[in-house]
């Protein structure tokens, strides 16, 4: 479709300094997110019982009887359960009619009307994480996580005598993805993208910081991030950088994760690395997003109530964004509570009963 390519570039604002070029561009994680509902309500409509040759352009999306079969067919695949990404989809269906087609003011408020009926999602923890959260009720299961990356690297180097392996490559990146994750819990989109001198600033000079950096238009709230590696952290990055990678690829690496033949490894193959091991090593289920979770409980367990701790941690744009972890907080609030209640009764100690005497003029 010519016309959505046509609007995506305009989103983009390839050309700046054109009459009608966006007052600012969308960021790269957002545009593909624009792709995708696109895509989803086109498929939507079809199915619903649209010819795909009535669909020529994005305005054949954005009126109201369309909007109403998009949203009901997308109601009806999911088993009459709104998904949150029918939310949002209706809200760039709406900014597309606003912002590109430029509906009249009746029929904006008409789209609007429709896409009001599409609850918002709470934010808040789904099951599945908190779930996923209990597992670290356990003290020993952080231990173990922690203590993964460091076997996984031991097993790498006591290998280093053998031919090139894809094997050994592979558990070297998942050793170095779940130290990096453990301590600076980035996006996985911007985890598997990860490039030396770009991203990864790696120093030998004894005493220096090395740092990771990611510039606001490759995250998903358009901030800056950066995070001071830790020094053991540094030191396998560039073992892995100048001495284990160009053994098996043949020459440095640019990217931080790559293929045996030098291409870089994508984004689905990095997270099944760090999913797998930790699963079959530690009997931990985790993904690449989730050490953002951990994170923020272990925060919060250290000091219930750092919401804004956590939030810059995270990199979020928003305290609100934060706040779906006010869950775990009220249970780490909850138990201070209980522990104060245990001092208090503790430091009272018995009174003891004094002893009457027959005759005493005191005894009652």
């Amino acid at each position: 479709m010519d016309d959505r390519d046509s609007y995506l570039s305009w989103c983009a604002v390839t050309d700046p300094f054109a009459m009608d070029a966006r007052s600012r561009p969308l960021a790269a994680r957002t545009l593909k997110l624009s792709w995708d509902q696109i895509h989803a309500a086109v498929t939507a409509l079809v199915k619903s019982g649209a010819k795909a040759e009535s669909i020529r352009s994005l305005a054949d999306l954005v009126t109201a009887s369309n909007l109403k079969s998009i949203l009901r067919q997308r109601l009806a695949d999911a088993g009459g359960q709104q998904k949150s990404f029918d939310f949002y989809l209706a809200r760039a269906l709406v900014r597309i009619a606003r912002e590109w087609v430029k509906v009249d003011a009746s029929a904006l408020a008409e789209l609007k009307r429709l896409a009001s009926k599409l609850k918002a999602p709470k934010r808040e923890l789904t099951p599945k994480n908190k779930a996923f959260l209990r597992q670290f009720d356990d003290p020993q299961a952080l231990v173990r996580l922690a203590k993964l990356s460091e076997q996984l690297w031991q097993e790498v180097r006591s290998k280093e005598d053998e031919k090139p392996n894809f094997r050994i490559l592979a558990k070297a990146q998942a050793a170095l993805a779940m130290r990096l994750l453990i301590y600076m819990p980035v996006r996985p989109e911007n985890l598997s993208e990860l490039e030396f001198d770009t991203h990864l600033f790696v120093r030998a000079e004894p005493g220096a910081t090395s740092t990771l950096e990611l510039e606001s238009e490759e995250v998903k709230n358009d901030n800056d991030i950066g995070y001071d590696i830790p020094a053991h952290l540094a030191k396998m990055l560039r073992e892995y950088r100048d001495r284990i990678a160009p053994k098996h690829i043949g020459h440095r690496p640019r990217r931080l994760f790559v293929n045996l033949d030098g291409t870089p490894k994508s984004q689905a193959t990095v997270s099944y690395l760090i999913s797998s091991y930790a699963l079959r090593r530690a009997g931990i289920v985790i993904t690449p997003h989730q050490f953002r979770h951990l994170a923020a409980k272990n925060m919060l367990d250290a000091n219930p109530g750092n919401f804004p701790g956590v939030k810059d941690l995270l990199g979020h744009k928003s305290m609100r964004s934060t706040m779906i972890y006010a869950g775990i907080n009220s249970r780490r609030a909850a138990r201070h509570h209980q522990s104060l209640i245990d001092e208090a009764v503790a430091v009272q100690k018995p009174v003891r009963k004094r002893r009457y005497k027959k005759g005493n003029k005191n005894h009652v």
